[in-house]
């Protein structure tokens, strides 16, 4: 009877500590005004090199990283709004919010496989003011 209730308690501790881990908010703080937001005589477009990138087999526990690169293509000033990660065992860093055109920038995804087991896939949705204002790039990465 003492291990089938130590034993329910152990799965309600795990499931409880893995809905912990994956919150899907990212704060995010403007330290300083940006110039230039309000140029409305152009269209910003933001482009990635590439969007999806397979990383392959990974051990249990490892924390990988990889880095998306993405430019401004139109003619308007391109400001990153937010990065929302879809899960809290996903981080992100933006390396620059505000791009004037031809401008590049870098967003580095990075994910902690704890508690994480076979084929996943980890997204993060990039907002801004270009012509398509939602993107998404991904990783996908087999744990074992």
């Amino acid at each position: 009877m003492i291990n089938r209730v130590f034993s329910v308690f152990l799965i309600f501790s795990f499931t409880f500590a893995l809905l912990l881990s994956c919150e899907n908010t990212v704060k995010k703080e403007i330290v300083e005004p940006i110039p230039n937001s309000s140029d409305s005589t152009g269209v910003a477009k933001i482009e990635f090199i590439d969007d999806f990138v397979d990383l392959g087999t990974i051990a249990h526990g490892e924390v990988i990283s990889y880095t998306f690169s993405f430019s401004n293509k139109g003619n308007a000033p391109l400001i990153v709004n937010d990065l929302v990660a879809d899960c809290g065992c996903t981080k992100v860093i933006l390396s620059k919010e505000f791009l004037n055109p031809g401008e590049t920038a870098t967003i580095e995804l990075v994910f902690d496989s704890r508690g994480w087991h076979g084929s996943q896939f980890k997204s993060v949705s990039v907002k801004s003011n270009a012509q398509t204002p939602s993107r998404t790039i991904t990783i996908k990465v087999n744990v074992v």
